[in-house]
């Protein structure tokens, strides 16, 4: 009996301290809900991915020992006037920034020497300026490897060396399309007079991609008879018998130098290639709304036709 009662005293004072610590913890619950302190929020860590392929690196995760105030969600959700102006300036197309930079070299004892001006693209994409400044840099080396590299004679005494003068000017600037005219000059030693080519680079403004005559009709086949029959008669009435006109035409012979214009397709011929070498580098310009039936829609030309 009297290990009973001991027992029953034992569990007893079990119950009365765990009455006592509910009460305690009531009573602390009920001071914190009245008091107006923020309640603190304390952040476990999460395990954090690695960076993807694209080299984005992972969001970082408050450490488990910091604290903060909650967010509400409206306010982690809603971004800031900042971050939408932004994100909106990302999507909507700009005209590309043409610059320049000037090229030039010679060769030993200044037998040649060589000055282009040649452009430079920014304001897009990076990826769209990277591969239209590629494009641009390959034209016009090629452009001067073809002077340089071609059989110069030595300079004579009290001569100039040869020279080879590159320059461009901009056809068509748009959100969407870029048209770059090359006009460079070349001068041989000894010759009576310089000749001037004609050529030009068109890109698609979005990708920096290179566009093509053909790239801008429904199919080569469909468009060249229109083209011959109309750049001819545009000839024709600019140069009238002085006109040099081959017995075949391809679209690589009306594709060296053209460009998108407001008006109408342009076509360029350097100089001596359709004319006397009198009349210079030739240009006419073909009507967008003659071009019609052949322009490939959608396509890059597609915005030009009525």
């Amino acid at each position: 009996m009297q290990a009973d009662g001991r027992r029953s005293a034992r569990w007893s004072a079990r119950l009365g301290g765990l009455a006592f610590l509910a009460v305690s913890v009531s009573l602390a619950l009920a001071a914190c809900n009245g008091s107006n302190a923020t309640p603190q929020t304390i952040y476990t860590t999460l395990p954090t991915s690695s960076p993807g392929a694209t080299g984005t690196p992972a969001a970082a995760t408050p450490s488990a020992t910091s604290t903060s105030s909650p967010t509400s969600a409206a306010e982690s959700a809603t971004p800031t006037a900042d971050a939408t102006a932004e994100a909106t300036a990302t999507l909507v197309p700009v005209t590309p920034i043409v610059s320049s930079t000037t090229v030039t070299s010679h060769g030993p004892e200044y037998r040649w020497t060589v000055t282009f001006r040649e452009p430079v693209i920014s304001g897009v994409t990076p990826t769209a300026i990277t591969a239209m400044n590629k494009s641009i840099t390959t034209k016009v080396n090629a452009y001067v490897s073809s002077f340089s590299g071609s059989d110069l004679p030595v300079v004579a005494a009290g001569a100039g060396p040869s020279t080879f003068a590159g320059d461009f000017s901009v056809a068509f600037a748009s959100p969407s399309l870029l048209s770059l005219r090359f006009m460079s000059t070349t001068y041989v030693t000894g010759d009576a007079h310089p000749t001037t080519e004609a050529g030009s680079i068109n890109f698609n403004v979005a990708t920096g991609a290179v566009i093509k005559l053909p790239d801008i009709f429904t199919s080569p086949a469909a468009a060249l008879p229109v083209l011959q029959t109309q750049a001819h008669t545009a000839l024709t009435a600019l140069l009238g018998s002085d006109l040099f006109w081959p017995a075949s035409v391809t679209m690589a012979d009306l594709g060296k130098a053209w460009a998108f214009t407001p008006t109408g397709l342009e076509l360029t011929w350097s100089q001596g290639e359709v004319g006397p070498m009198s009349a210079g580098t030739v240009t006419i310009g073909l009507p967008w709304s003659a071009l019609s039936g052949v322009i490939a829609n959608p396509g890059p030309a597609a915005g030009f036709v009525p």
